[in-house]
Formats: C-alpha cells, sequence, structure tokens
C-alpha cells in the first residue's frame, strides 16, 4: 500500500478504506470479525472483508448492509487493483458487497514490505497438508507451500539492514518447510543459511509439530542464534482424544520429546497449546490432560475451548461437551497454565536475560522488552533505542513480567 502512494492511518484517523484481516479460528472469531467489519462501516469510508473468514464464508459477511468487497486470501495480493476501482467508481455505498473469492493461492509470494516493530515477522510458509478434524484451516489456507529460500535470505538481508535483531519465522506449518520447493529443502536448512548469513540477529520460531522437531534442528538451536523459546501444540493429554483429533503422536511420544529437550537446553521456554471439550472429551479424558500438562516443565499454555467449524470432520463426532463443562475445564486448565507461567519467572528472576527492547512505557517509565526465552521484561533504564539488543539481570517478579536494569 505504501509503495503505491496510499497512506496508512490510525484507527482515530479520517480513512478513505477501511481494510479488515478476518480470521476463522473459532466461532468467537468469526463473530469478532463480523463486529470490526460494522465498526468499520460507521466510518463512512470503503470497507473490504478479506482474510481465512471472507475466504470460507463470504455468504455471512454479504449479509452486512454497507461492506463493499469481499477478498479471500488469494487476493490480497490484487487489494490494489481493488482501491484504483474505488477511486474511479466514485463515493457511493454499495448495498450488497462484491465478492472475490478463489481458491488459496498454489505459491507463496514474496512481499517486501515489513512492519515498523521492533521485532519482524517473516511469513516463510502457508497453508496446511495435515488434516486435524477440528480445524478449517486448510480450507481457508490450502496447501503448504514455501517462500523460496533466495526469497527468505533477500527478506532477511532487508531487515538486518533496517536494523532488526529479532525475525520471528512464522507459518500455519513451517515445520513442513521447504517440502513443495524444486528442489525440496527443509526448515534445517533454511535455519542453517540463515544463522550462518546473520549470527548478529536472533531467530525465532513461531511453532512448531511435535513430529518435526529433528534431533539436528534440536542441535541446530542449541548451537545457533536461534531463540530459546519453542512452542510445540499439545491440544490433548488423552491418546483417545488425540487419536479423535487426527493429530500425529501420542503423549508418550510428545513427553520424551520435551524430555530430551530440557535435558539439552534446561532454560528453554516450552509453550504449548490445549484444546478442550472437543467432543467426546470425557471427564477421564480431562483429568488425563490435566495429570499430564502438570507434570510438564512448561513454561506458559494457550487454552482454547473447542469451537465448532463448518465443514470439519470434529463435528460427525457428536458427543458434544456443555458450553458451561467447557467453560469450567478452562478454568481449571488456566490456574495451571498461570501457575506455570509464574514458576518460570521466578527460575528467571535475578539471571542474566538477553533482551529485545521494544518502546517505553510513559506511565511506568520502563521499557518493554522481550528475552530470548520469551518472558516479558520490564527494563529500569534511560536512553535505550527500540529493537536494540540488551543485556539485563531480573531485579523482581512482576505480575505481567520481569523487572530488570541493563548489565552495564
Amino acid at each position: 500500500l505504501r509503495n503505491n502512494d496510499h497512506q496508512i492511518v490510525d484507527k482515530n484517523g479520517d480513512p478513505d478504506v477501511v481494510i479488515v484481516n478476518t480470521c476463522t479460528v473459532t466461532a468467537r472469531s468469526d463473530h469478532e470479525s463480523r463486529q470490526m467489519v460494522r465498526k468499520a462501516l460507521k466510518s463512512g469510508a470503503k470497507v473490504i472483508a478479506t482474510g481465512c473468514y471472507a475466504q470460507i464464508r463470504p455468504e455471512e459477511l454479504t449479509e452486512i448492509k454497507g461492506l463493499d468487497l469481499i477478498v479471500g486470501n488469494s487476493g490480497k495480493q490484487d487489494i490494489i487493483d481493488y482501491l484504483n476501482n474505488f477511486n474511479t467508481q466514485g463515493g457511493e455505498k454499495c448495498e450488497h458487497a462484491s465478492v472475490c473469492v478463489d481458491k488459496p493461492a498454489n505459491i507463496l509470494k514474496f512481499q517486501p514490505y515489513f512492519s515498523k516493530r521492533s521485532r519482524a515477522f517473516l511469513k516463510v510458509q502457508d497453508g496446511c497438508n495435515f488434516a486435524c478434524t477440528y480445524c478449517a484451516v486448510p480450507k481457508a489456507r490450502g496447501k503448504s507451500r514455501s517462500l523460496g529460500i533466495e526469497d527468505v535470505l533477500k527478506a532477511v538481508d532487508e531487515l538486518s539492514l533496517q536494523g532488526f535483531r529479532e525475525i520471528v519465522m512464522t507459518g500455519i506449518h513451517i515445520g513442513t518447510y521447504g517440502l513443495d520447493l524444486k528442489p525440496k529443502s527443509s526448515l534445517l536448512k533454511l535455519m542453517d543459511m540463515i544463522t550462518q548469513g546473520h549470527p548478529d540477529i536472533r531467530i525465532r520460531l513461531s511453532s512448531i509439530e511435535p513430529q518435526e522437531l529433528s534431533d539436528r534442528l534440536l542441535a541446530l538451536i542449541k548451537e545457533r542464534n536461534i531463540c530459546s523459546h519453542l512452542h510445540i501444540p499439545l491440544q490433548s493429554g488423552s491418546d483417545r482424544i488425540l487419536k479423535l483429533m487426527n493429530r500425529r503422536y501420542t503423549r508418550g511420544f510428545y513427553q520424551q520429546l520435551i524430555n530430551k529437550i530440557i535435558t539439552e537446553m534446561p532454560d528453554i521456554a516450552i509453550g504449548t497449546d490445549i484444546i478442550t471439550g472437543f467432543p467426546g472429551e470425557s471427564e477421564n479424558d480431562f483429568n488425563e490432560t490435566v495429570k499430564f500438562i502438570a507434570q510438564l516443565p512448561l513454561s506458559y499454555i494457550h487454552i482454547f475451548p473447542y469451537s465448532k467449524r463448518p465443514g470439519t470432520k470434529a463435528l460427525l463426532i457428536g458427543d458434544h461437551v456443555t458450553e458451561k463443562e467447557k467453560k469450567n475445564r478452562v478454568k481449571k486448565l488456566m490456574k495451571i497454565s498461570s501457575n506455570k507461567k509464574k514458576a518460570y519467572m521466578s527460575k528467571n528472576s535475578g539471571r542474566v536475560l538477553d533482551v529485545i527492547v521494544e518502546k517505553r512505557d510513559v506511565t511506568t517509565g520502563y521499557y518493554n522488552a522481550i528475552s530470548d526465552n520469551y518472558l516479558r521484561v520490564f527494563v529500569k533504564a534511560v536512553g535505550l533505542k527500540s529493537r536494540s539488543h540488551v543485556k539485563v539481570r531480573a531485579k523482581a517478579i512482576l505480575e505481567t513480567g520481569l523487572l530488570a536494569e541493563p548489565l552495564n
């Protein structure tokens, strides 16, 4: 948009066009996406809805009066053309939205624009070839596809020149990176090339499936400038439920993997995802999950109540857990997550941490920062610059993170 002479304004500005990037991970995200569209319409601007909800449920968005355009995920790259059409059509609002939704793209294209954040997020992969029974993402994002290695390396070079000192490798299923390329490649090869070429930049993996963490990749994480932080989805601590979810591992495999990681890297942060209330999840299944995650050395847990997704196989299982029971189970799991987070912060109190500075909080005077091992850190200092890489010592535990001071 900026490269085509469009100015980005903040939410209090006076926009000509508002683009709402929707989500469809849960029924709640569908609802929130519709709310965001309605809120955007109040500005009087032209409104475009795109993203995953627009991709798989465009008919629901067409019911919103005044919405101008619905664009699927593969049409995002053509947003500029749509904006140019708006300019030629004039300012009248539409009664019903135009719908431009195609199948998800077969290739992932390099997008050279990067945000003004303190950490860079680089999308190296999109889509998923797996078929977890609860998930609508493959339908919304299409088959797994990777950004070419040369494009990734070019992006990392550009980010380095812009002053970024942390790059987060993102994607729907980054463990399958490179399998669709010709010749085939891998996440291991990509990480090896990036870390060799840019030892001054720390690389963070956003999320990776348990079965895709090979010994060689773990060794690379330990030896190179890859963040001491792994997010490894579990989803359930019951083998019966994992099978119903069509997950490709058992709790025993997951346990062995975590034990191996902690043995090699005792201070690493490990986070996970749990879905509770999945169809057929009995009290016994839930209790198995509770006991399993309670004894795992996790630093945080993302907890999601199961949400019915149209077109997914989980809908056919039946024996649905009540909403009331889902809430009770989420509450119990949240307590475990809170205790895990506090314990991990306590473990790191007094230690030296590598942090990337984000911005200064004008209320407290502290600098917000994120550590190598994914802890929120509040740095008591003056004159720090955004994106700077600083060593600090954690001095105290606060409610949401650690209070720290620079070493020198």
